[in-house]
């Protein structure tokens, strides 16, 4: 006769409690009990690697069968080969094996999540003798390899302790094999769906979900399976189960000075009841997790801090970076916008009363921000409305700075790219066949026809007895000299200057040949990152000429220009071997020494700038010394030694 033991979860569970699902094919995670166990066994002879993206055919060595101690494996290893980081004598090593190559010990404890039909050994055949309510029991020992399934929903044997039959089998769903503990866990959720039963969830039975709002709450325990974690959660319907994980709320103590203009919400991106400016708050709480929600960037509101604070105006959340930026650069400039722009509260918040659009005018700026992804935002101004609007460099705006002047504007073009791939035999080739040069030493040799023929060189035999060659593109053109080490730079066909080369220019069979170092210089080439192969591009540029001065007050010439990247948009880390373009101010082929020299910085000049900085905005600057009286100037846009632009300029220092 079967004995049925009613016990209920109200002992177990207690007080209930209430955004995002785990994902467990992610990690590595450390060990957390059932989920990520913290001991595995072996049961056969397992390779260990150095580390965990050793190749598979390179092991450090082998491992006899026996437990050993987990340091953190990844969430999915029950159902697929995963890689295990574990303790050993030689210190931390990684194995690969199977699920069916390990065992784990089965838990302590478990919580049966329905009724459970109890056997008297691993079979289900004569029946039953007796059952247990949904209630949390203690486990004396489980079949071998009691987790391995290719189906969540078949079953493996555990044995349980009853205090009045003895040890007893049960034959439970693999899925359903859990332990559950108590916690006490402030979080954040942007909504829970769940079940108020366990089993429901488990079994994903979508008929008993229910729904509650986002907001701060409590997760009371929590129940954890080889496969996944579940939550119990307060909530304002209740105490749901769910498989959200919420977002962990910390406590802290810190004080934060309130520089500028910061909304207070009533919950992390929820309804503002305030705002906040000019005065020291304590925060109290904090979220430092992602947040997957909210209005504006999503870099914003995904991975900075928000803060619970005490402040003037009562308690409730912020987040520096949703308000008026405090580390964004005072300007004076004059911006001329081409095409329709949105007037936001802050970058990339709108104003929720109005809407003004700016279209093809001109406004004045105040400030320049950066996001952490390099967008760049204006602080602008128009018939006293007030606020934000994004640069957009293709859509051709134009900066003036009121402060320093700006007489250039110059933008990107698209480069011209040369992609250069190393056979075996260590020579370079341009698509697949042509031979472009080697490599010696770690460095390109270049011929130079392949690569005048790419760029749009015109290539000539000069007439000189000893042997020269000139490569002409536009206006530019350079000359190399047969055992010479140097070359000679021509604009409109007058010579401008000689400049020294590293290496003395190789010929073979007929052909030139210059070393990297040299390429870059006379043909203005930046290497770039390239998947394979060895890849170069040639910064392009369109330069707008504003108003020259005819007379100058002192003994300084000063120019000033804004370069818009309008077509590379690449990271600061990409750029980091460019050629960047200068300007300069020579007069009689005098560049005018150190103070003639141009500088380039990204415009605004700001701390936000990082390797990953996609920056769309530079400035560039040269001046220099001159004597009183008039002089003829030419202004000269260079990429290396390669001449893109040269304007004269004939002005009188007074």
């Amino acid at each position: 006769m079967v004995t049925l033991l009613v016990v209920t979860l109200a002992g177990l569970l207690g007080k209930p409690v209430g955004t995002s699902a785990e994902f467990m094919a992610q990690g590595p995670y450390p060990p957390d009990g059932l989920r990520i166990p913290g001991s595995i066994e072996l049961l056969s002879d397992t390779a260990y690697f150095p580390a965990a993206d050793t190749p598979a055919d390179q092991p450090e060595g082998w491992f006899s069968p026996q437990n050993v101690n987990v340091i953190e494996t990844n969430g999915a290893w029950s159902i697929g080969a995963a890689n295990w980081k574990i303790e050993t004598m030689f210190g931390p090593r990684w194995i690969r094996p199977n699920p069916w190559e390990i065992d784990i010990a089965p838990p302590d404890h478990i919580l049966l999540t329905s009724d459970t039909p109890l056997y008297s050994k691993m079979s289900e055949r004569g029946g039953s003798v007796a059952a247990l309510a949904p209630q949390e029991v203690k486990v004396v020992s489980a079949e071998k390899q009691w987790f391995y399934t290719n189906d969540t929903s078949s079953k493996a044997w555990i044995q349980i302790h009853t205090s009045w039959m003895g040890d007893l089998w049960a034959h439970i769903p693999v899925k359903q094999i859990g332990t559950v503990q108590d916690v006490s866990k402030p979080v954040y959720y942007q909504g829970i769906y769940g079940s108020k039963e366990l089993l429901p969830l488990l079994q994903s039975v979508q008929t008993s979900m229910e729904s509650a709002s986002a907001g701060e709450t409590r997760i009371i325990q929590e129940y954890t399976t080889i496969y996944d974690r579940y939550f119990f959660v307060e909530t304002e319907v209740g105490p749901l189960w769910t498989s959200q994980a919420g977002v962990s709320i910390v406590p802290t103590n810190e004080t934060l000075n309130l520089t500028t203009e910061i909304p207070l919400f009533t919950d992390p991106a929820n309804k503002e009841i305030a705002v906040v400016s000019g005065e020291k708050v304590t925060a109290f709480e904090k979220i430092t997790q992602p947040l997957w929600t909210g209005r504006g960037p999503y870099e914003i509101w995904h991975f900075s801090t928000w803060y619970h604070v005490h402040t003037s105006k009562g308690k409730g959340w912020i987040n520096l970076l949703y308000g008026e930026p405090a580390d964004a650069v005072n300007v004076h400039w004059r911006v001329s916008i081409h095409g329709d722009r949105e007037l936001m509260r802050y970058p990339d918040v709108y104003y929720t009363s109005s809407v003004l659009l700016l279209r093809n005018q001109d406004v004045e700026v105040s400030a320049v921000w950066s996001m952490p992804n390099g967008a760049t935002w204006l602080k602008a101004s128009k018939e006293g409305h007030v606020g934000w609007i994004p640069l957009q460099s293709w859509n051709q705006d134009r900066f003036w700075d009121l402060d320093t002047g700006t007489e250039l504007q110059i933008e990107t073009q698209y480069p011209k790219q040369v992609v250069l791939k190393l056979d075996s035999k260590g020579v370079l080739k341009w698509n697949e066949d042509v031979d472009a040069g080697y490599v010696k030493e770690g460095v390109d040799v270049l011929k130079l026809k392949v690569l005048a023929e790419q760029l749009g060189y015109q290539q000539a035999d000069v007439g000189d007895p000893n042997g020269a060659v000139r490569y002409s593109k536009g206006d530019y053109a350079f000359v190399l000299h047969k055992g010479g080490q140097r070359a000679d730079i021509y604009w409109k066909d007058i010579s401008t200057k000689s400049v020294t080369l590293s290496s003395i220019p190789q010929q073979q069979e007929g052909e030139w040949y210059l070393e990297q170092t040299d390429v870059k210089l006379l043909f203005g080439l930046s290497p770039i990152p390239w998947y394979e192969g060895h890849a170069y591009y040639e910064g392009a540029y369109k330069v707008e000429l504003g108003t020259l001065p005819n007379k100058l007050a002192g003994t300084t010439a000063k120019l000033d220009a804004f370069l818009y990247d309008t077509q590379i948009q690449w990271t600061q880390k990409n750029l980091k071997d460019a050629i960047q373009p200068r300007l300069s101010l020579e007069e009689n082929k005098d560049l005018g020494g150190k103070d003639a020299l141009s500088s380039i910085t990204v415009a605004p000049v700001s701390k936000a700038v990082t390797a990953d900085t996609v920056t769309p905005l530079y400035h560039l600057s040269t001046s220099r010394t001159l004597t009183s009286g008039p002089h003829d100037l030419n202004i000269v846009l260079r990429v290396g030694e390669r001449i893109v632009w040269m304007q004269p300029w004939h002005v009188v220092m007074e």
